[in-house]
């Protein structure tokens, strides 16, 4: 995952140079003019209602990590968050953001087991949370009907929360189920056994079914701490509430004027997310584009939305993953040297 980051990289600017090609062709006169003549006043706070978002996500990542280990600070957390940001989004699906999470976690002494238990259990609450707002956006739509009807938007959401909805219970058996682990574990390395992957198959089961209890006992821990499950749970809320907010902020920031109010803002942004989680390119990209056009674009037109998309694309992805690239390419070229005197 991380000796690919350079092919993924280039696959993000591929794509990244398409669509904006595609969004810029038409009006890019006007679009230029409408991000050149944005609010730098609202500009700043959005930028700052970000930083709200991205905030509250660590401290729930950080109230998880604390219930195990204390060996790591929360500054280095801020760390892995901004770390995560950069190579979930360049991996397809975001596959590499818990990979990342459990690296970094191993790095400050936590062993594998607990960083894997760590990582798998904050996307379970970020996943148990995205999946209760989107049930609860597409149950107001279904009264308030915020959205037109578009065939194919309407599919990719239906796929995505099933999608979601199935992640989600697969990752609350696992964590809560140690025979369905065991059988999953035993069925595994027979097949990797039958094709002469695994030479040991039964010292393999072994370790991996210690490692499911581990796994298992971890998981018993959070669910024991009630309070502490409450306010992880009540800090994924608040940012990913704070994160569907965010359009709402650049709408201000553009001058746009619309009768798009905060709420349908969120509801909006739930869906979005529900509708391109899965598409199987690095960010989302495009299916983030075409889900965001097509429920923004009932209350705003033309460059408008361009320029908004643009701008919201830019705080929320292209930005985060620079920075992020920047500092772990910094960090790990400083441990290069490290050893190497070593």
């Amino acid at each position: 995952m991380l000796k690919h980051r350079k092919l993924y990289s280039f696959i993000v600017l591929i794509i990244t140079v398409f669509v904006l090609w595609f969004l810029l062709k038409d009006n890019y006169k006007s679009i230029i003019d409408s991000l050149l003549n944005a609010n730098y006043l609202w500009i700043f706070i959005t930028i700052i209602v970000y930083f709200l978002y991205f905030l509250f996500d660590v401290l729930s990542f950080t109230k998880i990590t604390n219930l195990y280990t204390n060996k790591v600070s929360f500054f280095y957390q801020l760390y892995i968050g901004i770390v995560n940001r950069f190579v979930a989004g360049i991996t397809p699906l975001s596959t590499g953001g818990q990979p990342v999470q459990v690296y970094e976690l191993h790095r400050k002494g936590v062993d594998i087991g607990t960083g894997t238990n760590i990582a798998f259990q904050s996307y379970m609450v970020f996943q148990l949370c995205s999946i209760i707002y989107a049930l609860i956006s597409i149950i107001i739509n279904s009264f308030n009907h915020y959205f037109k009807y578009m065939p194919l938007l309407s599919q990719m959401t239906i796929i995505g929360f099933i999608l979601n909805l199935g992640i989600l219970i697969l990752l609350i058996i696992t964590s809560f189920n140690k025979e369905f682990n065991y059988s999953i574990v035993k069925f595994i390395i027979n097949i990797l056994y039958k094709l002469k992957i695994v030479k040991y198959k039964d010292k393999q089961i072994k370790k991996w079914n210690e490692f499911c209890d581990n796994y298992y006992n971890n998981a018993q821990e959070l669910l024991k701490n009630k309070k502490s499950l409450f306010i992880i749970i009540l800090y994924e809320v608040i940012s990913i509430t704070i994160y569907y907010s965010i359009p709402y902020f650049i709408i201000k920031t553009l001058n746009i004027n619309t009768s798009m109010t905060l709420f349908e803002c969120i509801c909006a942004s739930s869906y979005v997310f529900v509708t391109s989680c899965y598409v199987p390119i690095p960010g989302a990209t495009g299916g983030t584009e075409y889900a965001f056009n097509g429920l923004f674009g009932n209350f705003i037109s033309d460059y408008k939305l361009s320029s908004l998309l643009i701008l919201w694309r830019s705080i929320t992805y292209y930005i985060p993953v620079i920075v992020g690239a920047i500092l772990f390419n910094i960090l790990q070229d400083i441990d290069v040297k490290k050893k190497r005197i070593n």
